[in-house]
C-alpha cells in the first residue's frame, strides 16, 4: 500500500508519457508530453502540481519546455524555471524563468529573455507573448536586430502576424545600410507597407566620409519623421524641420530627403543658408527649394515660386546685401563655391560695387532672365538678357540708406 502512494505522488516520467490538463473551456486544454517526474503538492490552499526534469508542454500551436514547473489546477497556471523556451510556429521566445497562463495563452518571462523570428533577433529584460493574437511585448533594456538595422529602446511592441512594431522611450535605431541613426521617443514601423515613423523630438544623423577623408555630417530635426523605402527610398520630416549638411543647412514646413539619389525637397516657406569661400551669409527663399548633391557636397539649388537669393556684400558693410528675385533661380556650385546663377522669369538683380575694396555705389538691373558668373565666391558678371533695363545708384546716394533699397522680396533670416 504505501508503494502504489508514492507512485501516485511521485511518478517518473518518460518518452511517450501522454496526460491532459482540462478547464471548462476546451481552449485551455493544455498537454504535458513530457517531465520526468510528476509531484501531487498544495500551495497557499491550491491544489498543484510539480513537473521535474525536461518538461514539455503543448497548447495547441504553442510548445513550452523548461527545467521546471508547478501547475496550479484551478488557475490552469504554469510557473517555470530554467532556461524556459515557448516557440509558436516560427517563433522562439526564451527567458530564464517565467510563467504561462493557459487560460488567456499568455506566456511572460523574465530575465535575459530572447525572440527569435526568420529575420529578428530580440533581447530585453521582460517579455509577455499572447498566442492568440500573435502579439509579444518586450521592455527592459530592448534591443532588436533584423537584416537592415538594429533598435533600442525602453518598450516595444511587436505584432507578428501584421508585421507590426511599436517602441516607446530612448528609441535609437542604426541602419547598417545607409548609415544612418534615428534619435526619438515614439517609433512605428509597417514592414508591409515600407513604412515607419519617428515622432517624440526626432533626430536623424548620417555620418559620411568624403573623398579627401573627412567626415561630413547630414543632421535633421523636425516633429515626425517618415520613411517610405519602397519604389523611390525617402525620408519625409514635417513641422518645423531643420537640416544641416556641410557647409549647407535650412529649415522649412517639410522636407523630402532622397538617400539613394542624396538630394533633398524643401516646401512650406523654405530657407536654405550656404557658405561659399570666406562668404558665410548666402540665403535662397522661395515657394520650393530642391538641392542636389554629389558626393554629399552641394551641386545645384533650384529654387521656385517667388524666389529669392541673398548674400552678404561685404563683411565690414554688414547692411550691404546682394539680391537677386524672380520667378525660378538656379544656383550652381563647384568645391563648395557657387558658379553660376541664373534667375529667370522677371528677373532682379541688386548687388553692390566695390573698387580695391572701397564701396563704389550699387547696380539694379532687370530683365527676362540675368545670369550671374562668379570666381572665387564673388561676382565676376552679370548679364541680363532680353527686356533688360538698369539703374546705377552712388556711394554718395546710398550710404547710410542700405535698407531703403532693399528689394521688396527681401527678408533676410539669420541662423
Amino acid at each position: 500500500m504505501k508503494n502504489n502512494i508514492f507512485l501516485f505522488l511521485i511518478i517518473p516520467i518518460f518518452v511517450g508519457f501522454f496526460t491532459r490538463v482540462q478547464s471548462q473551456e476546451k481552449d485551455s486544454v493544455v498537454v504535458i508530453e513530457h517531465a520526468d517526474s510528476l509531484v501531487g503538492t498544495e500551495i497557499n490552499g491550491e491544489s498543484a502540481r510539480q513537473l521535474i526534469g525536461n518538461v514539455k508542454l503543448r497548447h495547441g500551436s504553442t510548445v513550452v519546455t523548461c527545467d521546471r514547473a508547478i501547475q496550479y489546477l484551478s488557475a490552469n497556471k504554469f510557473e517555470m524555471e530554467g532556461v524556459v523556451e515557448i516557440k509558436d510556429d516560427t517563433m522562439r521566445l526564451v527567458g530564464m524563468r517565467g510563467n504561462y497562463y493557459a487560460k488567456e495563452k499568455v506566456g511572460e518571462m523574465f530575465e535575459r529573455v530572447l525572440l527569435e523570428d526568420p529575420t529578428t533577433h530580440l533581447q530585453a529584460s521582460y517579455g509577455k507573448y499572447y498566442a492568440e493574437e500573435k502579439k509579444a511585448y518586450f521592455k527592459g533594456n530592448v534591443y532588436v536586430e533584423d537584416t537592415a538595422s538594429v533598435l533600442t529602446a525602453n518598450e516595444l511592441t511587436y505584432f507578428r502576424s501584421a508585421e507590426k512594431s511599436i517602441a516607446d522611450g530612448n528609441v535609437k535605431i542604426n541602419n547598417r545600410r545607409n548609415r544612418l541613426t534615428i534619435f526619438g521617443t515614439h517609433f512605428e514601423n509597417d514592414k508591409k507597407k515600407q513604412y515607419s515613423k519617428m515622432t517624440g523630438n526626432p533626430r536623424l544623423i548620417q555620418i559620411d566620409t568624403t573623398s579627401k577623408g573627412e567626415t561630413d555630417t547630414l543632421i535633421v530635426t523636425a516633429s515626425t519623421l517618415e520613411s517610405y523605402q519602397d519604389s523611390v527610398e525617402r525620408l519625409i520630416a514635417t513641422d518645423s524641420v531643420r537640416i544641416t549638411r556641410g557647409t549647407v543647412s535650412g529649415e522649412a514646413g517639410l522636407s523630402v530627403y532622397f538617400t539613394e539619389a542624396d538630394s533633398i525637397y524643401l516646401t512650406r516657406s523654405p530657407c536654405i543658408w550656404y557658405e561659399t569661400g570666406k562668404n558665410e551669409d548666402n540665403q535662397i527663399t522661395g515657394e520650393s527649394i530642391f538641392l542636389k548633391l554629389k558626393k554629399r557636397k552641394l551641386e545645384t539649388a533650384y529654387v521656385r515660386g517667388r524666389a529669392v537669393a541673398i548674400s552678404r556684400a561685404d563683411t565690414i558693410y554688414t547692411e550691404r546685401f546682394n539680391q537677386m528675385t524672380g520667378q525660378e533661380i538656379i544656383l550652381r556650385f563647384v568645391d563648395d563655391k557657387v558658379n553660376r546663377i541664373n534667375v529667370i522669369t522677371t528677373a532682379t538683380s541688386l548687388y553692390y560695387l566695390f573698387d580695391n575694396g572701397k564701396p563704389n555705389g550699387m547696380n539694379v538691373t532687370t530683365g527676362d532672365e540675368i545670369v550671374v558668373l562668379f570666381k572665387d565666391g564673388k561676382i565676376d558678371k552679370i548679364k541680363a538678357l532680353s527686356g533688360v533695363e538698369g539703374k546705377y545708384y552712388p556711394e554718395k546716394m546710398i550710404k547710410g540708406k542700405e535698407t531703403d533699397y532693399n528689394l521688396p522680396e527681401f527678408n533676410w533670416k539669420r541662423k
